[in-house]
């Protein structure tokens, strides 16, 4: 059996495939078995291979499969914002949407942080090969690992942790040169991988469900007859997510990391309480079958740990969010630039003349209130609170500070979002102007054969002429529209707004499939730059641009 590790750029320098050998050549000393020298067959492992995979070791000859989740980033703390849950299934209290924030742990080249999600649900002999002796790989143990509780569940993680830490710490990804480890995932990471990502668009993201072409029997073991039949299933029989990601819904629930609190329409309650399974089990209703789909289970039952033969887990890989005290500056100096407004010069004021001299006693320092209003608000209620001898006023400011500042920062964000819906809009124009207009020279070099052939009067020669005309009328006016898009779009952002949304909106387009469009959206962006520069209206020339892309 050969098997390879494949390395996200920037996760390190070695090559993947004598990491592998070295770590799994290090495992198999360290068990010291003959008996596990060819490792594990692959079913047992990833039984079902695609590009992308990155496969950790482990005891026994054994590995894991995982599967990189990207999210474009522009700097320490850049996040998306992405919205949970539903509002369709009747349980608000429960699954209501709601916004939350995410964002990955490893850099790449292309602009993007990333995060490692389980391809499959943890299987019974990966779970057996952190203890001793050795399990042998069965068809049985290719089941998920169910009947656990959440303490299993993290504690099994911590050791898979210290394993590769201490056996294969190459293996792992790193950022700043920090390895990641292993834990179990957020609510936020879990649904954003079964969503699909940043490889479904926006309305894609808020289904029900992760488009299923083939319909929900080909990737989702549900409860029935027709599907799971009342037991669990080995891992890795039916067909991923758009992510790569097995049995991401159905099968056996999985464990997250945080615990239960209800919906409280747009944020979550105060209150937490037992551990949170998502995606359903193998005893789910077809109808029940939903992304949002969560429940809340108790730490116990009983004198006992709650451990169900319907709950089992996958695992997360990810890293520390402050890896060196250069980080911690780069995200101190993140932070303190989030929400501050433009920097504007205060309105000159003419000078006072200073008072004549006099046996006065000396006045008393200058107030910082004194001068002119400061045209930044988040200065000015700076001075104010600088001014200000009252404690409880003085922190209320403070708080006001932030406040303001939290109100600047979801307007840029809001910002930023409708520049990358406007790039995309001028992608998707400029590509229909393509075509549209392709055949529209087709048609044109067919009535030219036909006036040539049988005159210009000729009743064909005439339909074709009235059709390209009519063709002509809708290209012209969607021609409009783009020049239209151009001259808004560079009156409502600047380039540096675009220039980091064109970054972004790209990476995106990569990850749905969409590389053909990637020229297409430069090619935009050009026009927004020279239109800026020449303030020059040039439909046919873009037009002309667009269709040679």
């Amino acid at each position: 059996m050969q098997r390879e590790l494949i390395r996200l750029n920037g996760y390190g320098s070695s090559s993947p495939t004598r990491v592998f050998a070295c770590v799994l050549t290090l495992a198999l000393a360290l068990q010291g078995g003959a008996a596990d020298a060819a490792g594990w067959p692959d079913e047992h492992v990833n039984p079902k291979p695609a590009e992308g995979d990155v496969i950790l070791p482990m005891p026994c000859g054994g590995a894991m499969a995982f599967r990189p989740v990207a999210i474009p980033s522009e700097g320490p703390l850049s996040d998306r914002t992405i919205y949970l849950g539903a509002t369709d299934s009747g349980r608000g209290a429960l699954e209501g949407s709601h916004a939350a924030q995410i964002a990955g742990s490893f850099a790449d080249a292309g602009g993007q942080r990333t995060y490692l999600l389980g391809k499959y649900e943890v299987s019974r002999l990966q779970y057996q090969a952190l203890a001793q002796p050795c399990p042998k790989p069965a068809d049985d143990l290719r089941l998920p690992q169910a009947e656990i509780g959440w303490a299993d569940a993290v504690a099994y993680a911590d050791r898979y942790s210290l394993w590769l830490r201490q056996n294969a710490i190459a293996a792992l990804p790193k950022d700043d040169g920090e390895p990641g480890f292993v834990r179990l995932p957020t609510e936020a990471e879990w649904e954003f991988a079964a969503r699909g990502g940043i490889r479904m668009s926006e309305s894609e993201f808020t289904d029900r469900v992760f488009p299923m072409p083939d319909g929900i029997g080909s990737y989702v073991w549900f409860g029935g007859p027709e599907s799971a039949n009342g037991k669990a299933q080995r891992i890795g029989l039916l067909k991923p997510n758009p992510l790569g990601l097995h049995d991401v819904l159905g099968n056996v629930d999985e464990i997250m990391l945080e615990p239960f609190r209800l919906n409280r329409l747009d944020r979550l309650h105060g209150q937490a309480g037992g551990f949170v399974v998502r995606g359903g089990n193998y005893a789910t209703a077809k109808n029940d079958i939903r992304t949002a789909y969560r429940q809340e289970i108790p730490f116990y039952q009983g004198k006992e740990t709650r451990r169900a033969t319907t709950t089992g887990f996958r695992l997360a890989v990810v890293g520390r969010v402050i890896t060196s005290r250069a980080r911690l500056q780069a995200i101190d100096a993140a932070w303190a630039a989030l929400g501050t407004a433009p920097e504007t010069e205060a309105p000159s004021k003419p000078a006072t003349p200073a008072p004549a001299a006099s046996a006065t006693p000396e006045p008393a320092k200058p107030s910082p209130l004194d001068g002119p209003p400061r045209a930044d608000p988040l200065d000015e209620i700076e001075t104010i609170a600088q001014g200000v001898d009252d404690t409880a006023a003085k922190q209320r400011l403070k708080l006001l500070q932030v406040a303001v500042r939290a109100g600047f920062q979801a307007r840029d964000d809001q910002r930023d979002r409708a520049a990358k819906a406007r790039l995309r809009l001028g992608t998707f124009l400029c590509q229909k102007l393509k075509d549209d207009a392709l055949p529209i020279d087709k048609l044109r070099d067919v009535h030219r054969a036909c006036v040539q052939d049988r005159g210009e009067q000729h009743e064909r020669c005439r339909g074709q002429a009235a059709m390209i005309e009519a063709e002509e009328a809708k290209l012209w006016e969607n021609l409009r529209y783009y020049a239209d898009t151009l001259v808004t779009l560079v009156e409502d952002y600047d380039d540096a707004v675009l220039g980091r949304q064109l970054v972004i909106l790209k990476s995106e387009l990569g990850a749905r499939g969409l590389q053909g469009l990637l020229p297409v959206t430069d090619l935009y962006y050009r026009h927004a730059l020279a239109f800026r520069r020449t303030k020059s209206i040039e439909r046919q020339a873009w037009l002309a641009q667009c269709k040679a892309d």
